[in-house]
């Protein structure tokens, strides 16, 4: 193209590329398209470097920017085939990760409204007797009013805090005595039971638990490079 020649090794990168497929399996037909887009993006460079557009401060570091992602991600990949993660690394994060696959749930009820002084009203009728399910069914502003305010299982860190903070603090079969105030309104709740949650066994997980070891794998690879090296950052 204009006496410059280009490497066969590139047209085969862009028939896997573009066609998910090798060069010699393609078509005649497909063969002589695929090469003449690669003649075209090879035109096209050649024009831009013609009129001076990859002069542009902007496109050389779009450029640069590129070569860095696709020779550090080249490097990550031979790291990563060349150390896989064992048995203890897989472990390790399973253990790490044992209190948010564990520890208790809880099933509650819950009476959301917009004001305070509608809480404290129900809370009131509670005091005297009102059934829990039949006041959030009148009162609840929220989605789960006509199911008697009734939630799933939940953890306490899938809660809003100040929601969380009273259900640590209940036993089952009360409620809350004071309105508990989150982003979305105002909650009378009542907890209606408690259980362990066991984990899930190791095997069920082994396809996470592997990909995020190799994930801190890299990062610490990356972090003995950082450690290694001569970093300057100019204010």
């Amino acid at each position: 193209m204009n006496g410059k020649p280009l490497a066969e090794s590139v047209v085969r990168t862009y028939v896997l590329a573009t066609e998910r497929q090798h060069l010699d399996d393609l078509s005649s037909e497909d063969r002589e398209r695929v090469i003449n887009d690669v003649i075209g993006l090879e035109l096209l460079a050649q024009e831009a470097e013609k009129q001076g557009l990859t002069d542009s401060r902007s496109l050389a570091a779009q450029i640069e920017l590129q070569r860095l992602q696709l020779v550090a991600r080249a490097m990550a990949s031979d790291y990563t085939q060349k150390n896989p993660p064992t048995e203890a690394d897989i472990r390790a994060i399973y253990d790490e990760n044992l209190p948010r696959l564990s520890g208790q749930q809880f099933k509650a009820r819950h009476i959301l409204v917009s004001t305070k002084a509608e809480a404290d009203a129900v809370i009131e009728e509670l005091n005297q007797g009102g059934d829990f399910v039949e006041l959030a069914e009148a009162r609840a502003d929220g989605p789960t009013g006509p199911n008697g305010g009734a939630l799933d299982w939940f953890t306490l860190d899938s809660l809003p805090p100040s929601f969380a903070a009273a259900v640590r603090q209940m036993t089952v079969g009360s409620y809350s005595r004071e309105p508990v105030q989150t982003d979305f309104g105002y909650h009378v709740i009542l907890l209606e039971d408690m259980r362990q949650q066991e984990p899930p066994p190791l095997e069920s997980l082994r396809a996470d638990l592997t990909e995020a070891a190799g994930r801190k794998r890299l990062d610490d690879y990356i972090k003995s490079l950082r450690d290694d090296a001569t970093v300057s950052i100019e204010p």
